[in-house]
């Protein structure tokens, strides 16, 4: 059946942003007042520095304040192959995800779970293992492939990242490639790197020839610093938020609307023309971790200088005061961030709560403030049961400093857990599939607000 004029009308339209967005969104260096950023010195030769809120040139891409990214950007000679070998980390996350270069979308993951540990070491994120393994039987070595993952999963090799691009058939030639390893809330005491420090690459040539250390870079053409921010150019974004005749507060709402995103392509056409047509394949840029799953909304201080949310949080391991043994539980991990919608940054320490650090009651409900500083309540504490987190100081990171940008991670659900981002389908779907672990919020004032206030 043809659809309706209107409806072709709409689909049309949809068709011609998706390609503008496609045009837009470009790469950009991250930049401050217009000037490029240093970068500082990278940790090796092969890994970047590590992502942070707090590291110059290096805060792009919504990141996490609980965890640490570390990405490498290299070309691999024709026959060659990469292995990277290090010992699993004192932390309650590590993983690889490689990248699709033209756009920042992940290929494909390899988690801790699915890296299997050398002969005589012993993986501690296996459930019921013990996490206090020491480092001398922490080994694994993971395999990159610079082959695109195949079709059918139960082919796929063990301990294999696949880093071929989409669309690539498997050859043997050249392979640029883009690989980021990350770490989620290292233990108390451990450093960024969870107390092992990053995997080493391991180059083996055509001819059987074996690199390691500095050696590998040179072969590998490893590029230093962090891979292009992506966004839309500054004119196209504004052009988007400020479309005349749009309602106080444009695109957030007095009440906050949760999406799960999509394409790029198809978020920005919801979030700003309301055109939130049958949803594509799901294919999140921005560097994103293929093991979180996210729903976002929008915020602004013109509805008021206080946002309060109200949820419940899925059960997730207590990690960071080195639980003994690993347990299942409904999430790995879970957190709430504060963003610069355009700039992608985030604005510091302050801008996250995670699990472990949320406040809650015994049933996992929780209260949420967030704010300026100066516009905090008095009665926004921990003693209270409320956790605050701080209002972007920059807005969106465009010039409107009353916006920001919510975004609610979800990962690795456990067995028999259904109620997450990740089981949202269809634009509009995620209160009913997620229920009670979708916050609710409402604005108020630094003067109205009430600890018990249910909005």
């Amino acid at each position: 059946m043809r659809p309706s004029t209107p409806l072709r009308s709409s689909l049309r339209a949809a068709a011609a942003l998706a390609v503008a967005a496609a045009v837009l969104f470009s790469a950009h260096t991250a930049t401050s007042r217009g000037k490029p950023e240093p970068v500082p010195a990278p940790a090796s030769c092969f890994w970047s520095d590590a992502w942070l809120a707090d590291n110059p040139g290096y805060n792009f891409a919504y990141l996490d304040t609980s965890a640490t990214y570390w990405s490498a950007q290299y070309t691999l000679p024709a026959g060659a192959k990469l292995s990277l070998e290090g010992r699993f980390a004192h932390a309650r996350y590590q993983s690889l995800n490689s990248y699709d270069t033209a756009n920042g979308a992940p290929v494909d993951a390899l988690n801790d779970l699915q890296t299997p540990p050398v002969d005589g070491s012993l993986n501690p994120y296996q459930s019921g293992a013990s996490r206090a393994v020491p480092d001398k039987r922490r080994a694994y070595t993971a395999h990159i492939s610079p082959d695109p993952a195949p079709a059918d999963p139960t082919t796929r090799q063990p301990g294999t990242l696949y880093a071929g691009q989409p669309g690539q058939a498997p050859t043997s030639g050249p392979s640029k490639q883009l690989v980021i390893y990350r770490v989620y809330v290292p233990d108390n005491g451990r450093d960024l790197t969870g107390g092992t420090g990053l995997p080493e690459p391991v180059l083996t040539l055509a001819d059987g020839t074996r690199l390691t250390g500095n050696d590998v870079c040179g072969v590998l053409n490893s590029v230093p610093g962090p891979p292009p921010l992506r966004t839309l150019p500054k004119d196209a974004y504004l052009a988007a938020r400020d479309q005349p005749g749009k309602p106080t507060g444009f695109p957030a709402t007095a009440r906050p609307t949760w999406r799960a995103p999509y394409t790029t392509a198809w978020t920005l056409a919801c979030d700003f023309h309301d055109r939130c047509l049958p949803n594509p394949p799901r294919t999140v840029g921005q560097y994103s971790n293929i093991d979180n799953a996210y729903v976002y909304t929008y915020a602004n201080r013109a509805l008021g200088p206080v946002l309060v949310l109200h949820g419940k949080v899925p059960t997730t391991p207590k990690t960071r005061t080195r639980q003994g043994v690993v347990r299942e539980e409904q999430l790995r991990y879970w957190s709430l961030c504060a963003y610069e919608k355009w700039s992608t940054k985030v604005d510091g320490k302050q801008s996250c709560v995670d699990d472990e650090q949320l406040i809650t009651d015994h049933d996992g409900n929780y209260t949420v403030v967030m704010s300026r500083p100066e516009d905090r309540p008095a009665s926004a504490t921990a003693r209270n049961g409320v956790s605050w987190i701080a209002w972007p100081t920059n807005g969106d990171g465009a010039g409107h400093v009353d916006d920001a940008l919510l975004t609610l991670r979800n990962m690795l659900p456990g067995d028999g857990f259904h109620q997450t981002a990740q089981e949202t389908r269809v634009s509009g779907d995620e209160a009913a599939v997620m229920g009670p672990y979708l916050p609710t919020g409402f604005y108020t004032t630094t003067a109205g607000f009430r600890p018990d206030q249910l909005g």
